[in-house]
Formats: structure tokens, sequence, C-alpha cells
């Protein structure tokens, strides 16, 4: 059975999330107000249009009434809220000043309507018309909060009347059901270790915030300045920096600027601390690519909570970099020799012609090349040896034909080399070089020696009118080397 004290616990924090519900639909609307008159005071602007006085009877409408409700809802629900019951009278003179300025607010925004709705677009019309209405929700939310503080019924809503007892009754359910949810943050084993630059010119900040992370298996480093921030960046990028606004030499901001010159938000995520919490200075940090901002003072679970989920979605970013790297070596790679794939030797084949032909580039050639007599060699020692013969051969090619030549295995033993290198203009003395590295290699397997040779037919730009018969071409002389007694390269026709 539970106690009293828990009971009370449960029934303080229904009343809360019951406060908080009530003043969200209030502030919720009033707060679009100011956006929505932002949005229309530009399109006036813009139209070369004057109601400045309008727009600001407005505009000091909304802040009189925000003032007003803030400053009468800690009287009546704030921790001095006195639970003495008022007179009839003072409920309505409470309901009455709060009314007041959002009639001024509905007021001239119909003036407005009625003054501009020849010259006003639509939409800007439409604004104003939302204006009003979200007043007419604003009139809702005040008697739902003068009947609440008079313990009296809630307005009716639809055909549906809410009591406040069962409106307390439901969020005390939402405040056990929340008391049912496990909130603790444990770290995922790619974040334990990170390590987190905390950068703060107050040293009692700076110390708070390391215990705090260190407790949870974080790495903390600390900067009590910009220069030091900057040095110590440079020494070992950090997983995450915690950077204060207000700094001695560098301000925040100069600091979060510079980083992102260096890094993108994903390698270097950054969370801005800073006592200011308006929502220009918030903006600002996030426009300047912070991932995130903390008020001061910290709250511990929040701070905890955004730094978890900085590191994880960094850690995210990197793993996810490192399967798509995976995936492209796949795509390009052949993947018994690691040169490039057939896809890719014959797509850069036909860029190169392209460019080629736009006069990019000046002459090239292509060599397609086979090992002689494989065949022999994989019934001679299975197609274990057979890999290990043509392993070798891309290996001997691929040091010599280096980049900006592109090398590639286009299937069996075959291969083709773009040869695109001034200093491989020698084609035959080229060739000549390939067909003698690869005749003196002896290739080691199962205690036995496999010596190879190979053939090749060479093909110029200049003599194909597109890439296909570049390659038919190359292909046509490799098989007159084959026929010639191979080990072979045959650059022209005869």
């Amino acid at each position: 059975m539970k106690s009293r004290t828990q009971d009370q616990i449960a029934s303080k924090g229904a009343k809360e999330i019951l406060l908080t519900q009530i003043k969200q639909e209030f502030t919720t609307p009033a707060d679009a107000i100011s956006d929505y008159l932002e949005i229309v005071e530009k399109a006036i602007n813009q139209a070369n249009l004057r109601a400045e006085d309008e727009i600001e009877q407005v505009r000091s409408g909304c802040t009189r009434l925000i003032n007003q409700y803030e400053e009468a809802f800690q009287l009546y629900t704030g921790p001095n809220a006195s639970n003495e019951k008022k007179t009839p009278e003072e409920y309505s003179e409470l309901r009455h000043n709060l009314r007041t300025p959002l009639n001024a607010i509905i007021g001239y925004s119909e003036i407005l309507i009625e003054d501009l709705e020849d010259d006003l677009p639509a939409q800007s019309l439409s604004d104003l018309q939302t204006i009003i209405d979200l007043s007419r929700e604003i009139e809702k939310a005040i008697e739902i909060f003068v009947d609440y503080i008079r313990g009296e019924a809630s307005p009716e809503s639809g055909n549906q009347t809410i009591d406040s007892n069962s409106q307390l009754e439901s969020a005390e359910a939402l405040f056990k059901s929340l008391g049912d949810i496990d909130y603790s943050i444990e770290l995922d084993e790619g974040v334990t270790n990170s390590d987190i630059l905390i950068v703060d010119d107050n040293k009692t900040n700076c110390e708070v915030l390391e215990r705090r992370l260190s407790l949870q298996g974080l790495s903390c480093r600390t900067a009590m300045n910009g220069k030091t921030a900057l040095a110590e960046v440079k020494k070992k990028t950090p997983d995450l920096i915690l950077l204060d606004v207000i700094l001695p030499d560098i301000n925040g901001l100069e600091l979060l600027k510079t980083f992102r010159e260096q890094f993108s938000s994903d390698d270097l995520p950054i969370i801005m601390v800073s006592a200011f919490n308006d929502v220009d200075s918030i903006a600002k940090c996030i426009q300047l690519g912070a991932q995130d901002y903390l008020p001061k003072p910290l709250n511990g679970t929040i701070l905890l909570a955004k730094v978890v989920s900085s590191l994880e979605r960094k850690a995210f970013r990197e793993r996810e970099r490192q399967l798509v790297n995976e995936l492209h070596i796949q795509a390009t790679t052949d993947q018994l020799t690691g040169i490039y794939n057939r896809r890719v030797v014959f797509q850069e084949l036909e860029k190169a012609y392209k460019e080629f032909q736009k006069g990019d580039i000046g002459e090239f050639s292509v060599i397609m090349l086979d090992i002689d007599h494989f065949k022999k060699v994989n019934d001679t020692y299975g197609h274990a040896g057979g890999d290990e013969v043509l392993i070798t051969m891309a290996q001997t090619l691929n040091s010599i034909i280096t980049k900006p030549n592109i090398l590639g295995r286009i299937g069996g033993e075959e291969f083709l080399a773009v040869i695109l290198d001034k200093e491989s203009n020698d084609i035959k003395a080229f060739c000549d070089k390939l067909r003698t590295q690869i005749k003196g290699n002896i290739v080691k397997f199962d205690n036995r020696e496999i010596t190879i040779t190979c053939s090749g037919g060479v093909a110029n730009a200049s003599e194909s009118s597109n890439s296909s018969d570049l390659v038919n071409k190359a292909d046509e002389r490799l098989y007159v080397a084959k026929t010639s007694g191979r080990d072979i390269f045959i650059t022209q026709d005869k």
C-alpha cells in the first residue's frame, strides 16, 4: 500500500502537469500572434503601406496580455499563492483585466483588415484573420484559467463539460505513468570514453561539468579561454565541445564560426552553454552551426541527455560514412585482386574518350591484356593456384600502371588499362616493360613455383570513332598477339 507521502507527491506532480497544460493553452496562441504579426508587418512594409500605429497597438496589446497573464499566474498558482477564496467581483476583475489588451488586439486587427483589404495580398489578410482567431482561443484559455483558480467547472469544450476534479485525475494518471518510465541514461559502447572539451572561463563551472560527465565514463578536457580552446582542438579534435558564449578573449560565437570553418557539425558537434536564454541568442547559435543550446544554470539530467544524444549522433554518422565507404569499395573494386572492376574501368574509359573528343586531353591509349595459357594454370594448380596468379598479375600491373592511368580486371584472366600519362606515350617501350616484368615474376604456391607470361593488344584514341570501337580494336590486336605465339604486345595493325 502506498504511503500518504507518495499520494501527496503524485497529487503535487499531477497539479503541476495540469497547470502546465492550462498555461500552454494560453501561451501557444499568444506566441503565435507575435509570429503572425511579424509576418504581416513585413508584408505591409514591402507594399509601402502605412500602418505603424495599428501594428504597434496590436504588438503592445500582445505584450501587455502576456505580462498580465504571467503576473496573474504567479499570483494565483505560484509558490506564494494564497489558498484564500476571492470574491466573485475579484475574479470578474481578473477576467476583465486579461481581456482588455485582448480586445485591443482584435479591434486593431479588424481595422487593419478593413483599411488594407484592397492593398495587401490575400495571404496577409488571412494572417490578420488568424490573429483574430487566435485571440478567440485566448479568450477560452482565460476562462479556463479563471475557472481553475476558482475551483469551479471549466467552460464547455464541444459537447463535453470537464470539471477541475476530472482534469486533476487525468493529470494524476499521467504523472503516475511518467513515474513508471525509466529515463536513466546509459552510454552506448560506441560513445564511452568520448573526449569532451569544456570551454568556460569560470573554474567552478568547468569543475562541475567535468565532475558530472566524468561520473558517466566520459573523458573531459577544459579550456578557460578561446585561445586555449583553439590549441586544445589543434592538439586533438574532441568528440564534442561544450562552449560558453561569454569568454575573456574570443567570444563563443566567433569561436563557433572558427570551428565550423574547419569541421562540419557531424565531425565536431558543439553545444553552446550560456546564461542568455532568449530566442534570438539560441537562434543565432543554431544558425552558426551549434548542435544544441543549454541555458545556465544547467540541469544535470538535460545536460547528460543532450551530450549523449550529440555523441551518439556523431558515432552514428561515423558508422554511416564507414559503411558507405565499404559499399563504395565493394561497388568499384574487383574482390579478388583489389584493383578496379569492369564497371569502373569502362566508365573511366568513356569519360577519357569524351574529354579527348572535346580537346580537353591529348592522345591516350588502351591496353587489353591477359595471362597466357591461364586454363592450363587452373588445370594444373587448381583455382586456388589460379587465384594466386591473378593476384600477382594485378599487383605487378598496378605497380607500373600508376595514376593518372587506370587499371581494371574486366573478367577471368583479362585486364584493361587506360594509359593517360604523358610519360607513357612511348607505348611500345611501356608495353615491353609490362611484359618483361610479368615474365620475370615467380608465383609461389603450395611449395611450387609458377611462371607466367602475358599478351596484349593496344589501340590509340585517334584510331577510333568511340570508346567501344577503341576497346574492340585493342581486343582484335590481343587476338593477333595470341595467335602469333603469345608473350607479345601488338600496338598496330600489320
